[in-house]
This record gives C-alpha cells, sequence and structure tokens, in this order.
C-alpha cells in the first residue's frame, strides 16, 4: 500500500485527473481538487493523479506501468510540512513529505521513498503543469533523475 499525505491535495485516476468536470479547484471548498505528479525511481516510472480535499483528503492514481494506487494527505505536519501515504494495487506503499511551494503557480513540491527503496519527487497544485513548463517551452515535463519525461 502506498502512503502520502499533502497539503490540502487528494487524488484520483489519472483518467480523472484529465477530466475538468471531475477536478475544479474551488477555493475554500471540501471539493477541492488538484493534479499529483509523480518520478518514482529512476526508470522513468511516473505517477498521475489527484488529489481531494481542503487540509487533509484522498489521493489516488495511477503509475505510469498501470499500477493503480490510493491513500490519504494532512497538511498539518511539522513545521508547515504535508504529509502522504499512499498504497498501490502491486503491494507497494509509498510516503511522501511536502515541504515546499511555489507561490505563484500554487504548487506543492515534495520527496519520500516507496517501501522498495525508491525515491519519489511530487508536484502537485491547480498550476502544476504551468509550474512544469520551462519559460518558452512547448509543453510540461517530470524533471525526473533519468531525464525530463514529457506529460499533457
Amino acid at each position: 500500500m502506498i502512503r502520502l499525505i499533502l497539503p490540502a491535495i487528494i487524488a484520483a485516476s489519472s483518467a480523472a485527473a484529465q477530466d475538468s468536470s471531475i477536478c475544479r479547484n474551488l477555493p475554500f471548498s471540501a471539493k477541492n481538487c488538484v493534479r499529483v505528479l509523480a518520478c518514482i525511481g529512476d526508470q522513468g516510472v511516473t505517477f498521475d493523479g489527484q488529489a481531494r480535499g481542503w487540509d487533509a483528503g484522498a489521493v489516488t492514481g495511477q503509475m505510469s506501468d498501470g499500477t493503480s494506487c490510493s491513500g490519504v494527505w494532512d497538511s498539518n505536519g511539522p513545521m508547515g510540512t504535508g504529509l502522504a501515504r499512499l498504497g498501490c494495487s502491486d503491494g507497494t506503499d509509498m510516503d511522501v513529505i511536502y515541504y515546499n511551494q511555489d507561490n505563484i503557480t500554487g504548487t506543492v513540491i515534495g520527496q519520500g521513498q516507496t517501501s522498495t527503496g525508491h525515491a519519489i519527487r511530487v508536484w502537485s497544485g491547480e498550476n502544476v503543469l504551468q509550474f512544469l513548463t520551462p519559460q518558452g517551452a512547448y509543453g510540461a515535463s517530470l524533471p525526473c533523475v533519468q531525464g525530463d519525461i514529457p506529460i499533457s
């Protein structure tokens, strides 16, 4: 199981992450929903999902290898951090700490580790694609260890 705790975020399936009718971010609403993207390890595996809630909630999504994951997040971590715990259908658990936010895009940044020892880098927020699109670039990409991975 992957465990993830995020500040004001919950994730859903990647199909739902693409569906604007499902993921409308209404400030200060319990129905808040933002996209969650992550690099897992150094072999090109990514996570695409959604986080829903305000101050705490649920995260769901799917790895690029088809593994589904779900868990919870909470923004009441020590010294302003958020924590997330996820469990995956392949038995993998993930723990993430969100420790930074880009104030311009509202993107939360974090890192963690899977139960199998792989590093996790996470980005989440209403404008996460804007944050992950380099100035002058034509599209967003995840800055993973093995190189940038294009996302849409």
